[in-house]
């Protein structure tokens, strides 16, 4: 490949956010917040092409297709959530860098977990967003250049989703939308993680409840001799904090099953909780909205992979006219007035206590839904963060 980049150059040598409508090429999986993102980039008037690309595909044919289409679609940026597609030692985003063709990475989840770690060089043109402001330390410690915070939002459309009669019988239920992620324990298991983890035996519900959030950095610090590589070391944090998360869910709903409680979820939550409490998955932005409106309570609980990034459920939920009941997290006042906009527990016992106080008084639910719907309005949504994005990387690469 870098005997071919001098000719590949030539291609890219026009100046990029010269000036709107701006043009991405966008790598697409199927993952959250993806078809907002493009929505609202095509509402804004940018153009955005889309790459599907398929798992587990070699990162010298990514890197093919992706100069295949960026040198007919001559687009200002290649756009990516997670690092989604891209090869974990950076090497597709090196190259990329050299053509010049600007990369730009939001990490909705934990950078830690899908990478990319950057081994021999520093690539320049790379802005790198990530929702959890606590990880861009990590970021700037991996060598991205430009790194920036920039949360979660929530979409329009989900409050324009027709109302679906099937979810009525949650009126009075409290609800819960979410998986145990066992697939991710698995897709991360090896027999030395899972006896160091029995070993270990960890319990991060303590920190949980006392500060908001788990300080993976300093939990694991420890063990980091352990691993012959950062990689190797990254995988053993998954494979924990997956695991802990998993309990850490199943302990909190365990707890409400004197309440009317309904999980929707996959099958694997039956290995876990009573089989009439679970029902089937419902499809985010589809089906959603309509349990978000129709529960008295909808329950949020974080993943321990989000030190200090809210749940996608805190600005989904009162946009869909939905009471939200989250844990507590770190950065929740950053973005909301607690206790007006957002109601919030630590312990297993004020969760019950405010399950059955709100289960009881319709009048309070609906008074924090029409604050935090109004605070969304103003500045949580899709809209705002497209903005936000675009403002950024034009003054980084002006």
């Amino acid at each position: 490949m870098k005997s071919e980049l001098p000719n590949l150059k030539r291609h890219f040598q026009y100046k990029k956010f010269k000036s709107p409508p701006y043009r991405f090429l966008f790598l697409k999986y199927d993952y959250f917040l993806q078809n907002q993102l493009l929505a609202e980039l095509r509402r804004q008037g940018h153009e955005a092409l889309e790459l599907p690309l398929p798992k587990q595909l070699p990162a010298e044919e990514v890197l093919h297709r992706i100069l295949v289409e960026a040198v007919k679609f001559r687009p200002d940026a290649l756009l990516v959530l997670n690092n989604m597609g891209l090869d974990r030692r950076g090497v597709i985003i090196g190259v990329l860098s050299r053509l010049p063709l600007p990369v730009i990475l939001w990490y909705l989840d934990n950078y830690r977990f899908t990478g990319p770690y950057f081994a021999d060089e520093t690539p320049e043109l790379v802005v790198a967003f990530s929702s959890d402001k606590a990880l861009l330390p990590i970021l700037n410690q991996a060598g991205f250049p430009h790194t920036f915070y920039l949360p979660l939002a929530t979409d329009i459309s989900y409050s324009a989703v027709r109302y679906d009669d099937r979810f009525r019988f949650l009126r009075e239920k409290v609800s819960y939308v979410g998986g145990t992620f066992t697939k991710m324990v698995r897709h991360f298991h090896t027999d030395e993680y899972e006896a160091l983890y029995h070993e270990w035996q960890p319990d991060f519900s303590a920190a949980k409840e006392e500060q908001g959030h788990v300080d993976l950095d300093a939990v694991f610090a420890p063990y980091r001799e352990r691993f012959p590589s950062l990689e190797a070391f990254y995988n053993f944090i998954a494979y924990v904090v997956f695991r802990e998360t998993r309990r850490y869910r199943v302990g909190r709903l365990t707890c409400l099953l004197d309440e009317p409680l309904v999980v929707f979820g996959i099958d694997d939550w039956k290995n876990y909780l009573p089989e009439e409490v679970v029902r089937s998955p419902v499809i985010y932005a589809r089906e959603t909205p309509n349990v978000y409106r129709n529960s008295a309570i909808n329950l949020s609980l974080a993943t321990f992979q989000q030190e200090t990034a809210l749940n996608q459920r805190l600005f989904d939920v009162p946009l869909c006219n939905g009471f939200v009941l989250t844990d507590w997290q770190e950065s929740l006042a950053d973005h909301f007035k607690l206790d007006e906009e957002v109601v919030y527990f630590r312990s297993d016992d004020e969760l019950k206590d405010k399950v059955r106080y709100f289960l009881k008084h319709p009048a309070a639910r609906e008074r924090v839904v029409q604050k935090a719907r109004e605070r969304i309005w103003r500045e949580h949504l899709m809209e705002h963060r497209v903005n936000t994005m675009l403002e950024t990387v034009k003054k980084v690469w002006a």
